[in-house]
């Protein structure tokens, strides 16, 4: 199935217009994540087989966004062979993206970039719109080289060249009618922002002590989450300033490094909890989420959230089976 040149945009599922020619053993949305991202699977509470939504796709470009229910929701994917890049945004909720070892927490509505050539997990403890863009490698021209400023890092949508790309996708995909010309022109442009995109966080970065430098810090701990060694001393030295000078970063803010870095490994824990089946070690969660001492992160848990791991994850189950036990 190829959608190199839809110049209309694709509904599918419950709000499908039309009828959808498809392989009928499985479900349009699969079908387009997995040209998007490669073989597509799940684990823990399976998103259901009608999940609606909308595709785009022209020369390089492929874009949709899909509707899952309000209810935990995790994909797996294999990556694709060929090089490229993935964009993903959750509208409901966070979103939990991990790939390789790095594991990013983004906000609702915050965007992260990945690889899409490697084995990708997407996780949306609230469920609820999913956007995801798939970018070819060989129409990424000069900006290819470049984009390891973007990857794997929560970037947040009141940057102005990030809204310009999303304005420019969401056109795309609700845009009924369009020409050649114009879809073309959109494409070009959507690719010509990258290169200002990645110059306005390099130079969010380079600004030195304003509000820039922090967030640049708080994504590097998003992504350094299952690191149980990451520390004050590492970011000091990636962001080539004193211990000292990231702590008043984060006094300024009402809290301390350390309990920032808590915070989002707990979290990080309590949405794999909420996702992952009761196959998945709690132990092994822990661990994920940087804990090398079960015994402090079940302490740390029970004191942030009021209750233990186990207990969280039992009435997460119990709560999902309600439904089906009230039909």
């Amino acid at each position: 199935m190829k959608h190199a040149a839809n110049l209309t945009p694709l509904r599918f599922g419950a709000a499908a217009d039309r009828p959808v020619a498809r392989d009928a053993t499985q479900p349009m949305w699969r079908m387009i994540l997995s040209e998007m991202l490669g073989e597509v699977d799940h684990d823990g509470p399976a998103p259901e087989d009608d999940i609606p939504g909308l595709f785009w796709g022209r020369l390089g470009l492929s874009l949709t966004t899909l509707y899952p229910r309000p209810a935990p929701v995790r994909i797996a994917s294999s990556g694709l062979t060929g090089p490229g890049i993935v964009i993903l945004r959750a509208m409901e909720g966070p979103l939990r993206v991990a790939q390789g070892p790095r594991i990013v927490l983004a906000a609702r509505s915050e965007v992260v970039f990945a690889a899409a050539d490697q084995p990708l997990s997407i996780e949306l403890s609230e469920g609820g719109r999913l956007d995801c863009a798939h970018l070819a490698d060989h129409v990424l021209g000069p900006a290819a080289s470049q984009m390891s400023v973007l990857m794997l890092r929560p970037i947040s949508n009141d940057c102005l060249p990030l809204q310009l790309l999303i304005c420019y996708a969401g056109y795309m995909l609700q845009q009924p009618h369009q020409t050649d010309g114009h879809a073309d022109m959109m494409v070009r442009h959507f690719y010509q922002l990258l290169p200002v995109l990645i110059a306005e966080l390099a130079a969010g970065v380079a600004r030195g002590g304003r509000p820039d430098r922090l967030s640049a810090i708080k994504q590097s701990v998003g992504a350094h989450l299952s690191d149980s060694g990451f520390s004050l001393a590492d970011v000091a030295h990636s962001e080539r300033i004193s211990a000292r000078a990231v702590q008043k970063l984060f006094h300024r803010e009402g809290t301390t490094f350390s309990r920032y870095l808590l915070e989002r490994r707990l979290e990080a824990a309590r949405q794999a909890l909420l996702l992952r089946g009761p196959g998945e070690a709690i132990m092994q969660i822990a661990f994920d989420c940087g804990f090398d001492d079960p015994a402090y992160f079940s302490r740390a848990f029970r004191k942030r959230y009021g209750m233990r791991p186990t207990d969280m994850r039992r009435s997460a189950r119990l709560a999902s089976q309600a439904p089906a036990i009230n039909r």
